[in-house]
């Protein structure tokens, strides 16, 4: 640690994590949450600055792909459109993604928004029966955390935080101390 300030960051991140519920993604092994054949076709909800790097890092993805976007700036939503191929019927902005429970031609929603967002947007996603990865924090709060993978488990949909260390040691470590008490 390099100070203070970053330990105790990180380790009130880990409390949160450590008093969630048990997101599917650490109780099941990746096998049983993907088809290992199939290329996940994602949509971004987001358009700004990190939305961008990783729609840049999915262009070198063998197992996912970017399909959609969702964003409420129509010109963010044309440039997309342009420059990463994406048809005008897998385009969505904030008022109307609902209807992408009808888009055969998304399997998963990336949440890359301000995190006071992310509890209801995540949970409309769910509702809307894609699977959901949420960018990190996952939620403000436990409280709201908890209703979002209620949710994604009600709908029946895998709910994964964009954290690039879910299979470190450390972390592994870490959930099996959960998962023992």
């Amino acid at each position: 640690m390099n100070s203070r300030r970053s330990f105790l960051q990180k380790a009130g991140a880990t409390a949160i994590v450590l008093s969630t519920p048990a997101i599917s993604v650490f109780s099941s092994p990746i096998s049983e949450i993907f088809d290992q054949d199939k290329i996940l076709r994602v949509a971004i909800m987001g358009l700004g600055s990190y939305g961008t790097r990783v729609a840049e890092a999915m262009q070198d993805c063998k197992r996912a792909k970017l399909v959609g976007v969702i964003s409420g700036t129509p010109s963010k939503i044309a440039m997309w459109q342009s420059k990463y191929g994406i048809p005008a019927k897998n385009c969505y902005n904030y008022e109307n993604f609902d209807a992408i429970k009808d888009n055969p031609d998304i399997d998963a929603v990336y949440v890359i928004t301000p995190n006071a967002l992310h509890k209801g947007q995540v949970i409309r996603v769910a509702k809307a029966g894609k699977h959901v990865i949420c960018e990190k924090p996952m939620a403000v709060n436990a409280s709201d955390a908890a209703e979002m993978v209620s949710a994604c488990d009600q709908a029946g949909v895998k709910l994964l935080i964009g954290y690039r260390m879910h299979f470190e040691a450390n972390t592994l470590k870490a959930v099996e101390m959960r998962e023992k008490g």
